[in-house]
């Protein structure tokens, strides 16, 4: 059962957030990724990142002047109106891609990753609730919001690119070092 005890520490560690540009966001899989920070090389050398990273397979919506922008379910949904979904473009193959693009302005076609080119974007505020969702307060007049919707399978997870995994499933917070 979910409790106020996880949304406090799930706060507290989304507050390292605060002053950060959403920098980068892409897809792994079937799961978003959304960086923040400056960017830098993979520590593998493959790639580049964020130092900090939230995985997030569960459901998440980005909110802009008060309404959904995008979100989770865009991806099922054609780039513009009679358009088929395209799973090999990963620059415009959905609705939820054009968005994302027209947002941040910035493409690296070597990582398949949408780049922040703006000044925009900057983290202002991070809660939590007792679910394990995360709401985080953008300048630019934008939300990112995530809200887990299992009761037992991890619904995402907060990651320091040199440090722990704070994983969220079905409203619990358990730390991975």
């Amino acid at each position: 059962m979910p409790d106020s005890r996880s949304q406090i520490h799930l706060e507290r560690f989304l507050q390292v957030l605060v002053g950060l540009p959403l920098s980068i966001v892409r897809n792994a899989a079937d799961m978003k990724v959304f960086h923040f920070g400056e960017i830098q090389p993979h520590p593998s050398g493959r790639g580049t990142v964020g130092p900090y990273a939230l995985h997030v397979p569960c459901p998440w919506r980005l909110v802009a002047k008060g309404t959904v922008f995008t979100g989770t379910s865009d991806r099922f949904v054609g780039p513009a109106e009679g358009t088929e979904v395209n799973d090999d473009d990963p620059r415009s193959g959905n609705l939820q891609l054009v968005r994302i693009a027209s947002l941040l302005n910035g493409y690296d076609e070597t990582t398949n990753s949408f780049v922040n080119t703006t000044e925009q974007f900057v983290v202002m505020a991070a809660n939590a609730d007792n679910f394990g969702g995360a709401d985080l307060l953008l300048s630019g007049n934008c939300r990112l919001q995530i809200f887990p919707d299992g009761s037992l399978e991890e619904d995402w997870r907060f990651v320091e690119l040199q440090g722990r995994h704070i994983v969220i499933e079905g409203g619990r917070v358990r730390i991975d070092e």
